[in-house]
C-alpha cells in the first residue's frame, strides 16, 4: 500500500484479483476432503457400534453360563479371570468404546456442518440438530 505524502492517508492503487475459478476449485477440494472424512468417520462410528454390541453379548453370556473361571482374549493374550472380574473389564472397554464412540459423532457433526455451509445450505442449527439435553445423568444442564 502506498500513503500520501500530504495527507498520510493509504492510497489503494492496485486491486487483488479475484479468481472465481480458484475459488470453486478451493471450495470443490474442500467439499471432497470433508465427505471422505465424513465416510470415513461413519465407518468408524458402525466399526465402534460393533465392538460395543459383541461386549454387551460377551457380558450377557458370562451372567447367563454362570462361568466362574472365564477366559478372555485381551488384543495379544488370554487372560482367565474371575466372572466379576471379567464383567468389570467389559464393562471398562464399553465404557472406552463408549467415549470414543461421542468423540466421533461430535466430529460428524461438526463436519456436517461445515458441509452443509460450503454448499450453501442451512446449517445444522438452523435445522434444529443443536438441541441440548434438559437432563443428563438425574441432573438439569446449563
Amino acid at each position: 500500500m502506498i500513503t500520501n505524502l500530504t495527507t498520510g492517508m493509504a492510497m489503494r492503487t492496485t486491486k487483488t484479483p479475484h479468481d472465481p475459478e480458484k475459488e470453486l476449485r478451493d471450495r470443490t477440494s474442500e467439499i471432497i476432503y470433508l465427505s471422505t472424512k465424513l465416510n470415513h468417520a461413519k465407518e468408524t462410528c458402525v466399526n465402534l457400534d460393533l465392538e460395543r454390541q459383541k461386549f454387551r453379548e460377551a457380558g450377557r453370556r458370562i451372567k447367563e453360563k454362570d462361568l466362574d473361571p472365564v477366559w478372555i482374549y485381551n488384543g495379544t493374550c488370554f487372560l482367565q479371570t474371575s466372572q466379576a472380574n471379567s464383567l468389570k473389564i467389559l464393562e471398562k472397554d464399553t465404557k472406552t468404546v463408549e467415549e470414543v464412540r461421542e468423540q466421533v459423532g461430535k466430529v460428524i457433526k461438526q463436519d456436517t456442518d461445515t458441509f452443509l455451509k460450503l454448499h450453501k445450505e442451512r446449517n445444522l442449527e438452523e435445522r434444529g440438530f443443536d438441541l441440548k439435553p434438559l437432563l443428563k445423568d438425574g441432573k438439569l444442564t446449563d
